[in-house]
This record gives C-alpha cells, sequence and structure tokens, in this order.
C-alpha cells in the first residue's frame, strides 16, 4: 500500500474519530492483530466484523495489510470495513485504481478484490483496462470476480472476456460471475462452455444454465448427464434439467436415474419429477 495514500486514511480516520479502541462492537485493534497473529482465516474475520464501528488510528495499518492478504476472504472482509467509511473508501478506491494500471500480478488482484468488495460500478472500464493489459491469471480471475461482486449488467462485456479466457480458473469465475450478476437476463452465452474441455467449468456452466433457465442449453445437458466422464458435472446437468422442466429431458433423466453415482441418481430422479 502507498505510503502517502496510507497517511491520508489515517489523517481522515482520526479527524471522524469519536470513540476510544473500544467502540466496535467489542472489537479492538489488539484483537485484530491477535486474530492475524493465530493465522485463522474464520478468527480474523470475526474480529473484522466485531470491529465494523471501531475508529482508531491503530488498526488502519491492520486493516490495510489484511487488503494484501494471502486469502480472498480475508481480503473481501477487509474490504468491507473500509466500505463502512465513505471517505476512506474513495481514498482507497482511488490508490486501487492506480494499481490497476500498473500494478504487478498480486496488487493487481488485490486492487481487483477491493474495487469488487466495495460495489465501485464506475471502475467496471478501469477493471477492463486492466484485464486488457495482459496481466497474470490470478489477477484476471479477480478481475472477472469483482465484475461479479459489484454485480452491474454493464460488466457484461468484460465478463464475456472471461468466458473466453485461456485459463479454465478464469473460465470458471467468469461463468459463476456471470450467473450472479444481477438482473441477468439469459445465459446464451455460456451455453458454449457447457463442451469446455475442463470439467469444473462444464459444471459451472451447467449450474449456470439451469439456474438462468436457458433452454437453448437443453440438448447439450441431456448429453451431458448421461455421458459425460465426471460425475459432478453429470448431477449438475440433472438439476440444470430439472430448472428448465422441459418434457423432452424425461429420457436423458430416466438414464441418469440409473447413474452409478448415488448422487447423480438422486438429484436425477428429483429433476425428473419436476418436468412439465
Amino acid at each position: 500500500m502507498n505510503s502517502m495514500i496510507r497517511s491520508f486514511v489515517v489523517a481522515a480516520l482520526l479527524a471522524t474519530s469519536v470513540a476510544p479502541a473500544w467502540a466496535g462492537k467489542g472489537g479492538s485493534a489488539g484483537q485484530i492483530k491477535s486474530a492475524v497473529a493465530s493465522g485463522s482465516v474464520d478468527a480474523i474475520i470475526a474480529e473484522i466484523e466485531r470491529a465494523e464501528s471501531l475508529m482508531c488510528s491503530e488498526c488502519i495499518d491492520v486493516m490495510t495489510n489484511l487488503l494484501d492478504h494471502s486469502r480472498y476472504e480475508v481480503r473481501e472482509a477487509a474490504g468491507w470495513w473500509f466500505a463502512k467509511r465513505p471517505s476512506l473508501r474513495l481514498m482507497m478506491i482511488d490508490q486501487m485504481v492506480s494499481d490497476l494500471g500498473s500494478g504487478t500480478g498480486v496488487s493487481v488482484r488485490n486492487a481487483a478484490d477491493f474495487l469488487g468488495s466495495v460495489r465501485a460500478v464506475d471502475k467496471l472500464g478501469a477493471l477492463t483496462a486492466a484485464y486488457d493489459r495482459g496481466v497474470s491469471a490470478e489477477a484476471r480471475l479477480a478481475i472477472v470476480r469483482a465484475a461479479g461482486e459489484i454485480g452491474s449488467r454493464s460488466g457484461n462485456a468484460l465478463l464475456l472476456k472471461g468466458l473466453a479466457d485461456a485459463d479454465a480458473g478464469v473460465r470458471t469465475m467468469a461463468v459463476a460471475s456471470w450467473r450472479d450478476m444481477s438482473g441477468q437476463a439469459g445465459a446464451a452465452s455460456v451455453v458454449a462452455l457447457l463442451s469446455d474441455t475442463d470439467a469444473g467449468v462444464r459444471a459451472q456452466a451447467a449450474a449456470t444454465v439451469g439456474g438462468l433457465r436457458e433452454l437453448s442449453g437443453r440438448a447439450r445437458l441431456e448429453t451431458l448427464v448421461v455421458s459425460d466422464p465426471e460425475a459432478t458435472v453429470r448431477r449438475n446437468a440433472a438439476w440444470a434439467l430439472g430448472e428448465l422442466g422441459q418434457k423432452e429431458s424425461a429420457a436423458a433423466l430416466d438414464a441418469a436415474s440409473g447413474d452409478a453415482s448415488p448422487l447423480v441418481r438422486g438429484v436425477a430422479k428429483a429433476a425428473r419429477r419436476s418436468l412439465r
């Protein structure tokens, strides 16, 4: 984190501070530090949440350092903490946009995660520009995840890039983000990924096609549910066919009801009962 921006953040926090270090919901800077030292992700997140209303200069360094944590869940929680403080949020956004434009893979990843956690919808252009400049797969994954977290359909153009990414992890995240986008109209753009070479992508695509009830994926789902080598894909395809609810899928679901996997069999039988 840039030292100058950190100084500004500290100054802004002090200017608005009206309570001692125990002003959060039982939280304190010391408890946050202890949780960090423990190495427990759950403990760190719990202390960040307890510090929701905490106003103290000591906690700034702790929280800014957590924006660089190796675990996404911690970075997301730290971003949420800053999102509760509008003036600090704006200053941090400026720094993160700078990191998107010139940072390394890790700093771009962290910046994207922050922008997603604070729902910075007006920074989708900056996220797209970072994606386009050839950052690492880890950073690209964070960028498409941020688009999903922001939740605006204006991020669909960025997600389309992610759906065509060379990295399977990025494609998987783009598919999940597409499904979770608020007000998403359909999943026609995802149907092609039902034939992806990566099983994780196929499984996520099946869940998305079903979740958004994209009827154009029905035939491919019927093929997956009876022939895909991965049980997770077959299970998700069975569930998706149940969500589509088309009587034409009865034969495929009847066949899947005899699958070698008990999980696939159970989902297929339940899906069969939901057909119209």
